[in-house]
């Protein structure tokens, strides 16, 4: 049968194990699923853009952030809704440093320079402020974001494209709960086959990239 949501992958999950003894860990063994899913793909799907707006310097990161891509200082004030809508705007990409090294740094020498570096500590983005002049520091970031879980929102990107990362996903976690070493060595070899070929595709379907571009990182 196909697999578009929660309810029907639970189905299936039951059908693999022939009872339905362990029903009340799958939501558990979903999760825990997608931890390492999140710790292992970062691929098309996941990339996100959000725009951040701070007088201070500082903002909290989205929560389904794993990690930053690119990060642009825009230049010339408020921003369109999104990156591709409204009228032009200078994006200045600006570089990563050392929390210490950022926090050191004299704003004081900066006036009539551009923000240039930033850095990210705990859950926060932190960039370096234009001297006080009345307005905001916008920021375009570009990041990887966490898989929306599938426990709450019944079906997900991954579940659509790749039904069988959650099925042999689902199931290793399910038989480690069993401490069935066996079951457990067979759908982990098949979830970690999966990943690859995900992870292969998206590579395979990202243009090349010039020198002066950065390229994705696919891994």
């Amino acid at each position: 049968m196909a697999i578009s949501n929660y309810t029907e992958l639970k189905n299936e999950l039951s059908a693999y194990l022939f009872h339905q003894r362990l029903a009340n860990r799958y939501d558990n063994c979903t999760q825990l699923f997608e931890t390492a899913a999140n710790s292992r793909l970062r691929v098309l799907p996941m990339e996100a853009v959000n725009i951040f707006q701070t007088a201070t310097g500082s903002v909290t990161l989205p929560p389904d952030y794993i990690t930053w891509r690119t990060v642009l200082w825009i230049r010339g004030g408020i921003p369109p809704a999104s990156p591709d809508s409204g009228p032009p705007y200078q994006g200045i990409e600006v570089d990563y440093v050392h929390p210490a090294y950022l926090r050191n740094m004299n704003s004081s020498t900066r006036l009539g320079q551009d923000p240039a570096l930033f850095t990210i500590e705990g859950n926060q983005f932190h960039g370096r402020t234009l001297p006080n002049d009345g307005n905001h520091d916008f920021y375009e970031f570009h990041y990887y974001a966490k898989i929306p879980a599938l426990v709450a929102a019944g079906t997900n990107w991954l579940l659509t494209e790749y039904p069988n990362a959650y099925l042999y996903g689902v199931l290793t976690e399910l038989a480690a709960v069993q401490r069935n070493a066996e079951m457990a060595q067979l759908y982990k070899a098949r979830r970690d086959e999966t990943f690859q070929e995900i992870i292969q595709r998206y590579a395979m379907t990202t243009g090349a990239t010039s020198a002066k571009v950065r390229t994705a990182e696919y891994y």
